[in-house]
């Protein structure tokens, strides 16, 4: 049973959400239920208790996520680390990993008030970074040197308009080298994401595997592979023009700026992300509505 929920807001829809925002706080304490906000909805919600993100998770027995999957992705590091189970409600573009929709809470409250639900899971991957490989600061929830990703690890090229090296092995056998615009490395989760757009397969989230994906590869031959989920990838980068750089991005969160050379380290993290859901996750439903359209 559910009694206090932890409320993530996109921080960027916060006003604009307000209103449904007031509701749902007013719907929880019809019901007896505790919330508390991160800092970001401060500004939207006063009247409610709002924290720093450890004194939400410390105080939370699940995490509502209000906006798009980009919140959710956000949120997800936070969440698999507290173990905190997650409910998307959809405020924002797509909602392929949200549960419901502001309009419909009062039933969702109540099935979260008498333990009517049940968790999925789905498995997350892990990114080792040498911290000395890293050159400039970012905003990332946890330290560079050790990430947790829902969807994929991405390097990249910088803003030097100049292809990429980036050689991979598996448990230490070389897998090959790929010079383009750096590689996708993708969870389940992440295959419906950026992977799908170089090209990469649909995988479905109840398969555990790690699919590799090059960017715009400078080859013929160059494809995109799927591997176990026990597989542990090594990632060695380079950037062979003078003055170039490197991204690293996670999630799609702040990107951190790598030097000409870096190395990292991609495995499937022990941590997982659990999402509440009131029914079986309609994958291939979710698929036909969002991603089989024209974008208008």
């Amino acid at each position: 049973m559910i009694s206090t929920l932890g409320l993530l807001v996109n921080p960027h829809r916060v006003l604009d959400l307000e209103p449904a925002l007031r509701r749902i706080i007013r719907l929880c304490a019809d019901r007896g239920m505790g919330v508390v906000a991160s800092l970001d909805a401060l500004g939207a919600v006063p009247w409610i208790d709002a924290l720093p993100m450890d004194g939400v998770l410390a105080r939370s027995d699940a995490l509502m996520v209000v906006g798009g999957d980009g919140t959710i992705l956000h949120a997800a590091s936070h969440a698999a680390k507290a173990a905190l189970p997650v409910l998307g409600v959809h405020a924002g573009h797509k909602g392929f990993l949200s549960e419901t929709t502001p309009g419909a809470m009062e039933s969702v409250l109540d099935a979260l008030r008498s333990g009517d639900y049940h968790i999925e899971s789905r498995m997350m991957l892990s990114a080792a970074l040498d911290e000395a490989d890293a050159i400039a600061p970012s905003d990332m929830p946890c330290e560079p040197c050790c990430l947790l990703a829902l969807n994929d690890v991405v390097i990249t090229r910088g803003s030097y308009g100049r292809m990429i090296r980036v050689s991979v092995s598996m448990d230490s056998t070389p897998i090959g080298g790929y010079d383009g615009d750096g590689l996708i490395i993708a969870s389940p989760t992440g295959s419906t994401g950026y992977s799908l757009s170089t090209g990469g397969p649909i995988v479905s989230p109840a398969l555990p595997c790690i699919l590799l994906s090059p960017i715009c590869p400078h080859s013929l031959q160059s494809r995109q592979i799927v591997l176990p989920d026990a597989a542990v990838l090594t990632l060695d980068a380079r950037c062979p023009t003078e003055g170039g750089g490197m991204l690293m991005t996670v999630d799609g969160r702040a990107p951190i700026t790598l030097g000409r050379s870096a190395r990292v380290t991609v495995r499937r993290a022990r941590e997982c992300l659990r999402f509440i859901r009131l029914r079986p996750f309609p994958f291939f439903e979710r698929l036909r509505t969002t991603l089989s359209q024209w974008n208008i």
